[in-house]
């Protein structure tokens, strides 16, 4: 059992440690792509505004073919007008704004050589015929024969031209922004948006602190932060990537991601796994203690039902020896003609044979009780009636022993609906265990009272009581008192059991109270008849 629970230990552990390194690789992609996002918006912006200030204008290529040389020359003028606009946010506090134009003139000019084309670029430029013509005639023939080509081939240059220049300007900007404030290069809100939607994208959905810091020189400063109070964890925190990490000059800008409660987001996502592996420990569990009980309660039974065939052997043998050396001394011719010694030894024959019958006719009431085959002549009992006979019929035992019995009787003319003969029986055993286990002279209280509709019968003693742990268990059946090796009281086990299911089957109850070495007192509450 402890393997197996050692074993779904190691489970879940192994669970837990594998979920947090997909949730570590997940922040990890989460932060990689916030910063690609950020470079590209930012080349988006600086490219897209270069775009909208670009303009070309007075075109034109010659091509020139040189017959003495065998070779061919291509001129390229182009006239460009560049404008931007220059601004910053210290010249926006003063409302001032700085308009550049730049007016160029770019003349390129080199040689053309025979080249063929792939039939791309001969679709592109509407060159077609039969490939071996292709490979033989000078391609620049066909570029100045065919004005659709030339346009088009004027077209494509302009658009080199054009993102050639494009690319350096950019470029430069980008160099030049490195030294530019990250406040001016990153929003806050721009980044908390973009934090968020790859964390949801990914699943990531919990609470998360982030913040940049720059560093400048040695002196360290963190310039934004989505919860100030935290800025000392956060900082701290294992999820951390340099801002703009392609930059040429500067990477002393790292942005930090910290999550509060990240444990209770790795338990969330693991909630299934974790339950039915504790459940699973909890059935093992209590499996484990349900069949340790089942094993204790079948040898505690076993104990019981042992000491039960002990005690009830020598309750059967005992009378059973008795009438045998009776029986073997009435066979004797010298005692047979003495009338007188016959009628004694018939006489302890005759009692035998009803202490027999007592104990036989026990057993087989608490078999008929359980089964519930017992049947009960119910009629209305006085009850006054039954303490008495059963008070007069047990006190000659105790005054033998010296001992006294007093009876206390304030219920009136209280009557009770059942079988008279059971309820003396009761009675009767209560009284006879109060005598047995006063091991000194007994001295035994038996009363009757109304408390409410029902009538309460106590039977007191002062003998030597019973130890709180056996309380519970004197009611049950073939259960007896453990006395270690001392044996001197006789009995089955049966009279409380007996008594129990007699009072329960009259829709009463019984409980008692008990104190080791001051004796033990029996409460016994019966519905009192409509006719009493």
């Amino acid at each position: 059992m402890f393997g197996l629970a050692a074993l779904q230990y190691y489970w879940i552990k192994e669970a837990i440690s594998e979920r947090k390194s997909h949730f570590e690789q997940e922040v990890g992609e989460t932060l990689t792509s916030v910063v690609k996002r950020l470079e590209q918006q930012e080349i988006l912006t600086v490219t897209k505004r270069y775009m909208d200030d670009i303009s070309v204008s007075n075109s034109d290529i010659v091509v020139k073919y040189d017959s003495s040389k065998q070779q061919a020359y291509w001129t390229h003028k182009q006239n460009i007008k560049i404008s931007q606009t220059i601004s910053s946010d210290k010249l926006a506090q003063d409302g001032i704004a700085y308009k550049v134009q730049e007016k160029a003139v770019i003349k390129k000019t080199g040689t053309a050589t025979k080249t063929v084309l792939s039939d791309i670029e001969e679709s592109k430029y509407g060159i077609s015929g039969d490939s071996s013509i292709r490979k033989h005639n000078n391609i620049l023939n066909n570029i100045t024969n065919d004005s659709t080509a030339k346009k088009r081939l004027d077209k494509a240059m302009d658009l080199i031209m054009k993102k050639t220049d494009l690319v350096n300007q950019v470029v430069s900007e980008m160099i030049l922004s490195e030294n530019t404030m990250l406040q001016d290069r990153v929003n806050f809100g721009t980044l908390d948006s973009l934090l968020k939607q790859e964390m949801e994208y990914r699943g990531i959905k919990t609470k998360y602190d982030f913040a940049v810091k720059q560093k400048d020189g040695i002196k360290e400063t963190v310039i934004m932060s989505s919860n100030v109070e935290r800025n000392a964890m956060i900082i701290e925190s294992k999820y951390s990537i340099t801002l703009f990490p392609k930059d040429i000059f500067d990477e002393s800008n790292i942005l930090y991601l910290q999550f509060p409660e990240e444990n209770r987001f790795l338990i969330s996502k693991m909630r299934f796994v974790l339950f039915s592996s504790l459940g699973f420990i909890l059935l093992t569990l209590l499996t484990f203690v349900f069949a340790a009980r089942t094993i204790i309660e079948q040898k505690r039974i076993s104990e019981i039902t042992n000491d039960f065939i002990s005690n009830m052997t020598h309750e059967l043998k005992t009378p059973i020896s008795t009438v045998a050396l009776a029986t073997e001394a009435l066979l004797d011719p010298d005692v047979q003609k003495m009338p007188s010694i016959t009628g004694r030894y018939l006489s302890v024959i005759k009692d035998e044979n009803q202490r027999l019958s007592r104990q036989v006719e026990r057993v087989l009431q608490i078999a008929r009780i359980e089964k519930g085959d017992l049947k009960l002549r119910m009629v209305p009992v006085e009850m006054q009636k039954v303490l008495k006979t059963a008070y007069e019929n047990t006190l000659i035992k105790i005054e033998d022993r010296g001992g006294q019995l007093s009876l206390n009787w304030d219920a009136n003319s209280a009557k009770v609906t059942g079988d008279e003969l059971h309820l003396s029986n009761i009675i009767f055993n209560l009284l006879d265990n109060a005598n047995k286990y006063s091991p000194e002279t007994p001295k035994i209280d038996l009363s009757a009272s109304i408390k409410g509709e029902n009538l309460e019968i106590r039977v007191k003693d002062s003998g030597q009581g019973i130890p709180k742990e056996h309380i519970s268990k004197i009611f049950d059946k073939f259960y007896r008192v453990p006395t270690g090796n001392v044996h001197n009281v006789k009995g089955f086990g049966l009279g409380l059991s007996y008594v129990k299911n007699i009072v329960q089957a009259h829709k009463g109850t019984i409980k008692c109270k008990s104190e080791l070495g001051r004796g033990s007192e029996f409460i016994i509450q019966l519905p009192i008849s409509e006719n009493g």
